[in-house]
């Protein structure tokens, strides 16, 4: 349906305009000739020949003012240029306008507008506890086996014991969880050489939270602990979003922390750009090359029991690569290398399932056989390949769910099943998978606390099953075969700095809430040269294990760069540290931490996730249609798959995690870490941001303007020669008064009923006081009523008034003997060559 413009109106009234101005004075002329009587003044005649001349009577009627035969053809082109041309500009009047239309655009320069907080009224905005500025913040323990102390606290702590037992004893029994404030400062402190709006590692917390006192730490206080909660999923939203706290970016995976502030007072909306501290994961998977195949029972998925589930080899056995993946780690920062690693998890756990199946063997004689070749088939059981699932992606962090060969410990059908016992004679186990995990993410609780021991989780991603026909169907038929990919793969997270754009706008829709907030998008940051880019810090101690301690981490200025305890490294992004983990929902942790903490957490559990056992809602798609047929789209293929955990992560990470900076903190610690100090540096004013701000416009389709730019062009043209013509000599008002005169059906008639009273030259003024105001009537001339006729050429009963025709029927004016009289008879008439003539200079002679 077409909608109505403004140009489109404008249009409209232009066309409608056209119509009352030429149907009007045609209608005009019906209405005059309806007043004319047979006797007028010379001069009414002169207006009456005007207005008839002027409209498109002639035309309809064909009168000869309208005739093109015997006309000079100069004379038969410029008469018709003229309609045309006005045709030409009557359509350029109707089709211009049509090109107008309103658009709201933004203006050319910035301005600074105020912005104020805006609470999210989406339930992640319920779901989210006000902050507890007034508590004592972010803590954290140290030693993985027995307490240390903290970098820089003041605990004393005495360690004892012998060869079998250690102890430790904390002598004032007050241990300090506390982050100093010296290493807050010295985290936090390269905010100074970014934008307000980026933040530190401080102004990220808990989204959900609890309090709790125990008995020789802090003197008893009460402090916060971090808390996890599901509120709710965004995981099938595949959008950039702000929500409470963050911007959520659903299509890629990755979070931005935002405390939402937006402009205020604008009518419709703004834009503007802002450098946020982002946290993204980043996945590579490697494909094992084995699939699951598998039918549904034809009783029907009454369970999750499937039959005639086999293991395919399409590679990963036959075409095992007989060597031992090396991966070097020593520079994670620049390159961690996931896909090498994932590879290594991959090869391993073909490999122990190949010498559980005995289809080769291991050293010394490795692969001194290989009894499989692609497209071999090999029997199993669910309980053997836990990852064989039916509606949804299983993932598995012990990487044993390929070939359990710990199966029939608990199920006897396998050990009294010869085709499914598979003989395992060199006795692989669940011990030698758990080197897989460790292996995989290069570093483990008793390496070294750095910048380079990155923290990375890897597990296996059993993709969704789909048709063995190809069939993109949602129907789990009874009977119907179906198939499954198998991947390897590894993740870590990374910070850095992008910008973001927000556009903010209150409609009807939206309302004044953060829904009006919408995100543009976000795009990497570009830097001139390695010294534009962030100076990243963390805790490198040594000594210190992974498992001893979470470290910390943020941006940092270039003058605490030689500061003790740290490393750090110039580059756009920084992967982050951090070991273990444990993600579960609904208990309270020890401490609080999330920007360490609840990363290692979220990573921890991204491979263990299991929505049954842990209180949590589906994200494998198994009780989810929708996201069940995302995850099938998605599990084509190792580059797509990589995605899903990603989105997982970006969906937990969502409901754990929060960021509280926004354009009013200011550059101090935040409240809940210190207490404020008392030369604040006015970050509670009001705070004014550069935006830019837009407005209603009146804006053109330039091709309706094509028929505008055309008459344009004729205009251009017809006053060109227009004043070729003037300059000439050819075109001055004198010759056109001339031949007005001439031409003037009133002096015409005049002329002939008064000779000689008055000249045809003279003026105007003259000519109507002594003939103009003299009456004429028509019948006087014959036209009128059927008699002599000098006007319309009817011929006497005494003969020929005119002399002898020409051949054309045109007599030449030296021929004409007589005409009529003022008193009605006949006279004598002067020929041509004794009247008066135009001169081409226009001068009258």
């Amino acid at each position: 349906m077409l909608t109505l413009t403004v140009g489109y109106v404008s249009g409209i009234i232009a066309a409608a305009i056209f119509v009352l101005q030429f149907v009007i004075p045609n209608a005009l002329i019906v209405v005059l000739v309806g007043f004319l009587k047979d006797e007028h003044s010379a001069v009414t005649w002169s207006v009456v020949e005007r207005n008839l001349l002027s409209s498109w009577w002639p035309l309809f009627l064909r009168a000869d003012s309208a005739a093109s035969r015997g006309v000079d053809q100069r004379v038969v082109y410029l008469s018709w240029i003229r309609p045309l041309t006005l045709g030409l500009v009557t359509i350029a009047a109707v089709v211009t306008p049509l090109g107008l239309y309103e658009d709201v655009v933004p203006a050319r320069n910035v301005q600074n507008v105020e912005f104020a907080y805006m609470q999210d009224s989406s339930p992640m905005g319920y779901g989210t506890p006000t902050r507890a500025n007034g508590a004592i913040g972010f803590t954290r323990t140290c030693g993985g086996f027995l307490p240390m102390q903290c970098p820089g606290t003041t605990v004393d702590i005495d360690l004892g014991g012998n060869d079998t037992v250690l102890t430790s004893n904390i002598t004032n029994d007050d241990y300090d969880i506390r982050i100093p404030t010296v290493l807050a400062e010295l985290y936090q402190s390269g905010l100074a050489e970014q934008p307000q709006s980026v933040s530190s590692f401080f102004d990220i917390q808990s989204r959900q939270y609890s309090f709790q006192t125990f008995r020789g730490i802090l003197d008893n206080a009460t402090y916060v602990v971090s808390n996890f909660r599901y509120l709710t999923s965004v995981i099938l939203n595949d959008a950039i979003e702000a929500v409470e706290g963050l911007v959520v970016n659903t299509k890629t995976g990755g979070i931005g922390f935002r405390n939402h502030t937006v402009p205020l007072g604008l009518q419709y909306g703004a834009e503007w750009t802002e450098d946020l501290l982002w946290m993204e994961p980043e996945t590579e998977c490697v494909d094992t090359n084995i699939t699951i195949e598998f039918r549904i029972p034809e009783t029907g998925q009454t369970s999750y029991a499937l039959e005639e589930i086999w293991l395919v080899d399409n590679g990963g056995f036959a075409n095992l690569i007989q060597e031992w993946p090396r991966v070097d780690l020593r520079d994670s920062q620049t390159n961690p290398k996931l896909r090498d690693r994932a590879y290594k998890a991959s090869w391993m756990v073909n490999a122990y399932a190949m010498l559980t199946m005995n289809i080769t063997r291991p050293a010394p004689d490795a692969f001194g056989y290989l009894n499989s070749k692609v497209g071999d088939k090999y029997p199993v059981t669910d309980e053997q390949t836990r990852g064989a699932l039916v509606g949804g992606v299983y993932f598995d962090a012990l990487f044993n769910s390929l070939l359990d060969p710990d199966a029939y410990l608990s199920n006897s059908s396998i050990a009294e099943n010869p085709q499914l016992n598979y003989s395992n004679p060199f006795q692989v186990s669940l011990y030698n998978y758990s080197d897989i995990g460790l292996l995989c993410s290069g570093a483990g609780g008793a390496d070294q606390a750095n910048i380079s021991n990155i923290n990375v989780q890897c597990g296996m991603v059993f993709g969704a099953a789909q048709r063995k026909d190809g069939s993109q169907s949602l129907v789990f038929e009874p009977g119907s075969l179906w198939t499954q990919p198998v991947y390897s793969c590894a993740s870590t997270v990374k910070a850095s700095i992008k910008q973001v754009t927000f556009n903010h706008n209150v409609t009807e829709r939206t309302g004044n809430t953060l829904q009006a907030l919408s995100v543009i998008g976000v795009a990497e940051k570009n830097y001139t040269d390695n010294h534009s880019m962030p100076l990243w810090g963390m805790e490198n101690l040594p000594n210190w294990n992974l498992s001893d301690i979470s470290q910390l981490w943020g941006l940092v200025s270039p003058e605490l760069e030689n500061s003790v305890n740290l490393s750090t490294i110039r580059a756009p992004h920084l992967y982050l540290p951090g070991y273990g983990g444990f993600f579960t929902a609904g208990i309270p942790a020890s401490t609080n931490l999330p920007a360490a903490e609840g990363i290692t957490d979220l990573l921890a559990g991204l491979y263990a996730y299991r929505s049954s056992s842990s209180n949590m809602p589906d994200l494998s798609g198994q009780a989810n249609m929708p996201l069940y047929a995302k995850w099938r789209d998605l599990s084509a293929s190792a580059e797509k798959i990589k995605k899903i955990p990603n989105l997982i992560w970006t969906d937990l990470a969502a409901q754990m995690l929060v960021g509280t900076r926004s354009w009013s903190s200011g550059k101090t610690l935040p409240s809940n870490l210190n207490k404020r100090d008392e030369s604040s540096d006015g970050s509670d004013a009001r705070t004014t941001v550069p935006v830019t701000v837009y407005s209603r416009r009146i804006r053109y389709h330039l091709p309706f303007a094509i028929p505008a730019f055309v008459a344009l062009f004729v205009f251009a043209a017809v006053l060109l020669a227009s004043l070729a013509s003037l300059v000439s000599g050819r075109g001055t008002p004198g010759r056109i008064q001339q031949y007005l005169f001439h031409l003037s059906a009133g002096r015409l008639l005049g002329a002939m009923q008064y000779p000689g009273d008055c000249d045809r030259r003279a003026p105007t003024k003259v000519w109507i006081d002594r003939v103009g105001i003299q009456p004429i009537d028509l019948r006087d001339q014959g036209g009128l009523d059927g008699t002599n006729s000098l006007l319309l050429n009817t011929t006497p009963s005494n003969g020929n008034v005119l002399g002898p025709e020409k051949p054309d029927g045109v007599a030449h004016t030296n021929e004409i003997h007589t005409t009529l009289g003022k008193n009605g008879k006949f006279s004598a008439l002067q020929p041509e060559n004794a009247t008066s003539r135009v001169p081409e200079n226009g001068a009258q002679t």
